[in-house]
């Protein structure tokens, strides 16, 4: 049956205090002049679900946030929304039916907050009370198009619940986008049960099905390229030269092993003995160069040493000859404190300085040290004559090894010229075919592989494509499932849009339907926006559409629609058309009065028909008491609309 969708009360806080609004009866109207808030109103109910809405100045200025009074489905509950910056990204909801107040849901997608814990999403809780999914996708139906198309949301089935100002004389459902087409579609065949979920996610999955299948299409056309443009054999010219060339090096390898064995026969015994000399010779060559680098080092060290030794001889003879020079001398005056020493008396034999025993003629001259440091010197030079010695013996066996080592390799090589040159160069050849037929089955390797990959990627778009061709018939399958009730409920809207169209009198609508494709309203085959809008023609084909739509819904008891209908100023742009203007009232009040309860229509409008009574509940505003009371107004000069008073006309 048609979910129930109401609209009970709206709570404004404002700086002055808070503004309260309730809409308890079936039908209200908003009465007032342009400009006195009504479509603010309207917006603000519209930001309350999570929407978009317009926010005027004077809102933004002294309204901190909106409560919204809602009943939907079997849920009633309170939805708070702060109009700051900071604050509009969620939404407080209340339970009105347990009294508990539920997580702060999100404004948009779910979002995980920083504790780790998810944010539920406005939408997402308003699709489930609504008995909707809420991880449908609308598609394109466009065969090309590779996109799983964006997720439908409780703002999308506003779209059908809300007609705005701006709005009502261009476009349904924001039919003027061609770029939300899709979405403004799946969104009416849910609500009218023309699909279902799993249709709808079916043709998502199609189409990323046909981004799979284009993009393994693009890279198997970029291989084929490639190896086109690389001059690249053919799969069939490549297997067969591979054979060819695993032939080629199975021959080399038997040739290398042929020529090791007759390299083995050609070294004889005395050419093997020779080999072992020579082997002992370049042996003992460097244990000789290496006895030379060491005599060497201890020549370097020796001559060092030696050059020490005189130094500390040398500096043992200046000490002598300092103390000598400093025994004649007779001191007047203290070396030390510069004090005289002539007037102290000395003893005889004593020293003047010192006052001890004067021993001027019996001076140390340092004989057993300079003794001593004689012998080293001659122990030193005796060394460096033995180390001289081993030295020439050393060079001289150096020379004489070098001599046999190249004495030894002559007569090696003129023993094996004649019978080892000539296998070398057979095994020279057979070792380069043996590497060229390797890098020739490298290459031919990788060109297989090409193919390959090339062949696999055939194979996975063909495998692609012939599952999307699999999911076609399926989808289509599904779709034909639900022809019948398509056609029924197509002819339906159609015959109620023609009769509603009929008693409106609108202008130019003799032959009036919904398409069956675009599900708009037509006047004469053509869409309703591209038929003149003067005398308002535009303006009462939507309200005509938006009542066919509620009608039949709640005549059938088998759609999702919400019988609700929140619409701003219809008679905006009907301008003198009052004939029309009593129509489109009198519908409204028949519509609840048939099925008090189950249908909620809240009109704004600045003008009333004249000639028809106040069937319905009426909130009437003025520039004195505008929809926000408690905020002054500042008069209709300095009002800043926030749509165009006369859309279209």
């Amino acid at each position: 049956m048609t979910t129930l969708f109401r609209l009970e009360a709206v709570r404004v806080e404002t700086t002055a205090g808070p503004v309260v609004y309730e809409f308890p009866a079936d039908l209200t109207v908003l009465a007032g002049d342009t400009g006195v808030g009504k479509t603010s109103l309207l917006e603000l109910v519209k930001y309350g679900f999570g929407g978009d809405g317009l926010i005027a100045p004077v809102v933004a200025t002294h309204v901190s946030e909106v409560h919204l009074t809602v009943r939907v489905g079997a849920s009633r509950l309170q939805l708070t929304r702060p109009i700051s910056e900071r604050g509009r990204g969620h939404v407080r909801v209340l339970d009105l039916i347990t009294g508990e107040h539920l997580p702060d849901h999100a404004v948009g997608r779910a979002k995980v907050q920083r504790d780790g814990r998810l944010e539920p999403a406005i939408s997402d809780l308003l699709m489930t009370a609504l008995g909707m999914p809420t991880h449908l996708r609308a598609a394109a139906l466009s065969a090309s198009s590779s996109r799983p198309g964006s997720r439908i949301t409780f703002n999308d089935v506003f779209r059908y619940l809300y007609v705005p100002q701006s709005a009502i004389n261009q476009e349904v459902a924001g039919s003027g986008d061609s770029y939300y087409e899709p979405k403004r579609r799946a969104v009416f065949e849910l609500l009218f049960g023309l699909t279902r979920p799993d249709i709808l996610e079916l043709r998502s999955r199609l189409n990323e099905l046909n981004g799979e299948v284009a993009a393994a299409e693009r890279v198997h056309e970029t291989v084929q390229q490639f190896l086109a443009d690389s001059n690249t054999e053919s799969r069939f010219e490549a297997e067969p030269a591979q054979a060819a060339a695993a032939a080629e090096e199975r021959a080399a390898r038997r040739a290398l092993n042929a020529l090791r064995s007759e390299l083995s026969e050609a070294v004889d015994r005395e050419s093997q003995t020779l080999r072992d000399l020579l082997t002992t010779t370049e042996r003992s060559l460097a244990d000789a160069r290496r006895l030379v680098t060491d005599l060497g080092r201890e020549t370097r060290e020796l001559v060092r040493e030696h050059r020490r030794v005189e130094q500390d001889a040398a500096r043992l003879d200046r000490m002598v000859s300092a103390g000598e020079r400093l025994a004649n001398i007779e001191f007047v005056v203290c070396p030390r404190c510069t004090q005289s020493l002539t007037k102290r008396a000395v003893p005889d034999g004593a020293c003047r300085v010192c006052l001890q025993d004067d021993i001027v003629g019996n001076l140390p001259d340092g004989g057993y040290e300079r003794g001593q440091l004689v012998e080293q010197l001659a122990e030193l030079d005796r060394q460096l004559g033995v180390i001289d010695a081993q030295s020439t013996d050393a060079d001289a066996a150096v020379g004489h090894r070098e001599d046999l080592v190249a004495s030894l390799t002559r007569e090696i090589d003129e023993r094996t010229a004649d019978r080892v040159t000539p296998r070398l160069q057979a095994y020279a050849d057979a070792s380069s075919s043996l590497e060229r037929a390797r890098a020739q089955q490298q290459t031919l390797e990788q060109v297989l592989r090409q193919w390959d990959r090339a062949d696999d990627l055939a194979r996975a778009a063909a495998t692609l494509a012939s599952s999307r061709s699999a999911m076609e018939t399926n989808i289509a399958g599904r779709v034909a499932e639900l022809d019948t009730r398509r056609r029924e409920v197509i002819g339906e809207l159609s015959a109620e849009f023609q009769a509603t169209v009929s008693a409106f009198g609108i202008p130019g609508g003799q032959a009036a339907s919904i398409s069956a494709t675009t599900y708009l309203p037509m006047l004469d085959g053509r869409r309703f926006d591209q038929v003149s809008s003067a005398g308002g023609i535009a303006t009462a084909t939507q309200v005509a559409y938006w009542l066919s739509l509620i009608t039949v819904a709640t005549r059938r008891r088998d759609t999702l629609y919400p019988a609700f209908l929140l619409i701003d100023s219809p008679r905006l742009a009907l301008n003198t058309a009052e004939d029309i203007a009593e129509q489109m009232y009198r519908r409204f009040v028949t519509q609840v009065t048939v099925l008090p309860g189950r249908i909620q229509f809240i009109v704004a409008d600045n003008e009333l028909p004249t000639s028809y009574g106040r069937e319905f509940a009426e909130l009437t505003f003025s520039y004195d008491r505008p929809t926000i009371s408690t905020v002054e107004h500042p008069g209709p000069a300095t009002v800043e609309l926030l749509a165009d008073p006369d859309p279209g006309a």
